[in-house]
């Protein structure tokens, strides 16, 4: 089961527990920052933000916060520039229950058939605009028959407002910040603020990448079953738990 960061998980954590117990989670991003962390103890964790490997305040509280926490055997997902920034290394040392693993974030695209020859092999993932795309992705290719999604509400369209000097303002809800945090900018690799443009265009990726990934999912004989309450996310098989 794959935990995105969703407003909506404190939701399906609270009531929804018994259908919880027992699965192989996946967390991703800044979980690890939630006391929920150490009460999952998610097995699998993957990152994607670029901004890990831009911002050194956001990379020390991560890698600080997993090295201190994870108690238990757990597999990190990292994308391949990773290697290029080896910053985190000393901070993941300490830790000998996190086993690191890396995979390739190249964006695939063209026909079906040879993007999930691509994400068969490992070789790219759709356009990863977005934690949970290369988490899905990356599922797929693992030995589970049912992958389940919590926690991933993506309904951001009505969280954008314009200003009247022109910025374009986001409401990032998750669940860890749920009452605490605040409409901002959005932060692009550039450390610039994005533009309304920009933030529709990447929301547009992100959902077309979702059909793409139900496509390789079907031919791996893998079913993806969304079952976050009020998902914006229409590619997938819908089910109330």
């Amino acid at each position: 089961m794959i935990l995105a960061n969703g407003p909506s998980l404190n939701t399906t954590l609270t009531e929804k527990s018994d259908f919880i117990t027992g699965k192989t989670l996946l967390a991703v991003n800044f979980c690890v920052t939630s006391p929920l962390f150490e009460i999952l103890r998610p097995e699998i964790y993957l990152i994607a933000d670029p901004l890990f490997w831009i911002v050194p305040e956001k990379r020390e509280q991560l890698f600080g916060e997993l090295a201190r926490k994870t108690t238990w055997e757990m597999t990190l997902f990292m994308p391949m520039r990773a290697l290029k920034n080896k910053e985190w290394k000393p901070m993941l040392s300490r830790n000998e229950k996190i086993n690191i693993v890396i995979y390739n974030t190249t964006p695939i695209e063209g026909f079906q058939w040879l993007c999930n020859w691509a994400f068969k092999k490992g070789l790219g993932v759709p356009r990863p605009h977005n934690v949970l795309i290369p988490s899905i992705a990356i599922g797929v290719r693992l030995p589970f028959k049912k992958i389940y999604l919590a926690g991933a509400d993506h309904s951001w369209l009505s969280e954008i407002t314009v200003t009247d000097e022109n910025v374009v303002l986001m409401h990032q809800k998750h669940f860890y910040d749920k009452d605490k945090s605040k409409a901002a900018t959005v932060t692009q690799e550039n450390l610039n603020r994005a533009r309304l443009h920009t933030i529709l265009w990447h929301m547009h990726v992100a959902f077309k990448s979702y059909f793409v990934l139900e496509n390789f999912a079907q031919k791996m004989k893998k079913e993806i079953i969304n079952i976050t309450p009020g998902s914006y996310i229409d590619a997938f098989k819908r089910e109330k738990i």
